[in-house]
């Protein structure tokens, strides 16, 4: 519960308070192993969080690879709005799916495996999105997030993460944070 300061210096109840309530997809692409650590490190943080009095503004998270968009109907279900029960007050997300996207790069730029045809889809033309008008494009219900995992020993430092980010903001979807590169030359965590 947020608090505030009484006149009397006291720390009180505030008389509002905000619970977000909300679902959040996490995609990974993975060649070694580490952008898969994170995204279920990170789901499991949420997913032990929202069983806890610890308050996120997630209440679970769907872990998968990024492979997995087409069979697990994502692009469906991010065309429709979100279950108004499962989301915060309007203001603050807009009605907005949560994505967040970690995606290593591999080779000499290319998207690992786990994530190739996620962004070759990505690349295409959108689609109109589905119940929308024509001129909605088919992201424009995704708020998105995305860490790319690179190595600055290489020409094409996180050009899959880079790629993902500009395709889901050219699909329609809204950049909640900006793209941030993590770098294997500098330690991971460093960055």
């Amino acid at each position: 519960q947020k608090e505030v300061q009484s006149s009397a210096n006291r720390v009180q109840p505030s008389p509002i308070q905000v619970v977000a309530t909300m679902k959040v997809y996490i995609l990974y692409g993975s060649a070694t192993g580490n952008a898969e650590y994170i995204a279920k490190d990170l789901a499991a943080s949420i997913n032990n969080a929202s069983s806890s009095a610890d308050a996120l503004p997630f209440t679970s998270a769907d872990c998968m690879e990024m492979n997995h968009f087409k069979r697990k109907k994502l692009l469906e279900t991010w065309s429709s709005p979100p279950d108004p029960s499962s989301s915060p007050t309007p203001s603050q997300i807009q009605n907005k799916h949560a994505v967040i996207a970690i995606c290593s790069t591999t080779g000499n730029g290319d998207a690992p495996e786990n994530a190739s045809r996620f962004l070759r889809f990505l690349k295409k033309p959108p689609p109109a999105a589905a119940g929308a008008s024509s001129s909605s494009p088919p992201l424009h219900r995704v708020a998105f997030a995305v860490l790319g995992l690179g190595d600055t020993n290489y020409d094409q430092f996180c050009a899959s993460g880079k790629a993902i980010d500009r395709k889901l903001a050219e699909w329609g979807g809204t950049r909640a944070v900006p793209l941030a590169c993590a770098d294997e030359a500098t330690g991971l965590e460093a960055t």
